[in-house]
């Protein structure tokens, strides 16, 4: 067996080696030569850290002073730099005092996470470019809603008591009667709007231009039912790119699925297992069906990588046009949410009280008509009485009627021949998701 203190050492010198050449290349990519330091130079501060820290008896005090020892050269580096009126970034010298911290990170800490800062440092050291135009593009007021909602649910959430106390008058019995607590509806708040929020950053900031298949693949993230009627509109005020809409409603829908597989994931494990079959393979069957659309047409593909297509007529947006784009995190979208999440769950706890089992299945298919994600947080989270088969069934019959709606949109809004591609899918995937009630649950 080796000893303990070999795997930690090795460990350091790969990982010094490895933030030495990544920095190396960073300065050749920016033409700068006259820098900080070679890749024995950060080879032999990890060492230098390692040892140190090594030392019987009083390894951490010598690891101090080695750190107070190496920062006086950096500053010498950094202030003769200054003086030579050169690009005032410390990005050398704080990657120096990074890699002096790996030796006690390596001894301490699991290895992978080690791994994992080498890898973060290298990747944050070489997306210079995107990083910058992510930033350019990045709106204040968005830095200010995200921290508003991160704050509301790190900090105010764990504060949300899971059951209020008992109390009179009309607001008692109304929560009284809720099927789901405080904590409950907000927690629904905070999961969909982050899911959604995924979606809009993808599409916003990191894929701006992007064309309609890479479209219809982001925007089922964000919200699949704006994403078709997008689309839809979007093909009438192009024609003659009716197979590629139709290929992009297909894969928002195809998202809508594996969306609706990660709610259930999350809010109740053991109905992913059984859900998860019946949902990839409707999501299969999508994509299957626009792969099959647009697989003569190369370019199309292309359209994932290149951005937009320039064969796309240049026009100005239309103003009917609903904004894929919204910031779901803005605070007046999570309190519809939770106010639309409320109605849905006292909707459905009456539907089961009154016509239970007919009955939930016929609320299922009404919602349909809008988004389904509130109705299926609720039945998810909520104290309804009806058990995973229930469940089950309720979130595919409302994803069947969610179908038939984007159906209608398409023919609504879109190009006939985008409506009549479209419709062949999407009516399967209705007929099979109701065949799959009928015959499996």
């Amino acid at each position: 067996m080796l000893p303990p203190q070999v795997v930690p050492f090795l460990l350091t010198l790969a990982i010094s080696f490895l933030i030495g050449i990544g920095l190396r290349d960073y300065y050749e990519a920016e033409g700068k030569f006259d820098t900080f330091g070679t890749v024995r130079t950060f080879v032999f501060i990890g060492m230098l850290g390692f040892m140190l820290y090594m030392l019987p008896g009083f390894g951490h005090l010598a690891w101090m002073l080695g750190m107070a020892s190496l920062v006086p050269f950096l500053l010498i580096y950094y202030s003769n730099k200054i003086r030579q009126h050169k690009s005032p970034g410390l990005i050398g010298v704080v990657i120096a005092l990074l890699t002096y911290t790996t030796g006690p990170v390596a001894v301490h800490q699991p290895h992978w996470f080690l791994v994992l800062s080498a890898v973060s440092v290298l990747f944050v050291l070489h997306s210079k470019g995107r990083i910058r135009q992510f930033t350019d593009r990045l709106e204040t007021g968005e830095v200010v809603t995200a921290c508003k909602f991160l704050a509301i649910a790190v900090v105010i959430l764990p504060l949300i008591p899971a059951t209020l106390p008992p109390f009179g008058g009309f607001a008692g019995q109304l929560l009284a009667f809720l099927p789901v607590t405080p904590r409950q509806i907000w927690m629904a708040v905070v999961i969909t709007t982050t899911i959604s929020y995924l979606g809009y950053v993808l599409q916003t900031y990191l894929f701006p231009r992007k064309g309609m298949l890479l479209a219809g693949i982001i925007g089922g993230v964000y919200s699949s039912t704006i994403t078709v009627l997008v689309l839809a509109k979007r093909s009438k005020r192009h024609p003659g790119h009716d197979r590629e809409a139709a290929a992009s409603i297909l894969l928002a829908v195809a998202m809508m699925y594996l969306r609706l597989l990660v709610l259930v994931a999350i809010f109740r494990v053991q109905s992913a297992i059984q859900v998860a079959p019946v949902l990839l393979a409707l999501a299969a069957i999508a994509m299957g069906y626009a792969y099959w659309l647009v697989k003569a047409d190369k370019a199309a593909f292309e359209l994932l990588e290149t951005g937009d297509d320039p064969s796309l007529p240049s026009k100005e947006p239309d103003s009917t046009e609903p904004k894929l784009n919204r910031n779901p995190l803005e605070l007046n979208s999570a309190l519809f949410f939770a106010f639309a999440f409320v109605l849905v769950s006292i909707a459905t706890k009456v539907t089961l009280l009154q016509f239970k089992d007919l009955g939930l299945r016929m609320l299922s298919f009404l919602v349909g008509c809008s988004d389904i994600t509130p109705f299926v947080v609720s039945i998810l989270q909520g104290d309804l009485g009806i058990g995973t088969p229930q469940i089950l069934q309720a979130i595919i019959i409302s994803s069947a009627s969610n179908n038939l709606m984007k159906l209608a949109y398409t023919y609504l809004f879109g190009t006939r021949k985008t409506a009549r591609l479209t419709a062949v899918a999407l009516g399967s995937l209705s007929g099979l998701s109701f065949l799959y009630v009928l015959l499996a649950l």
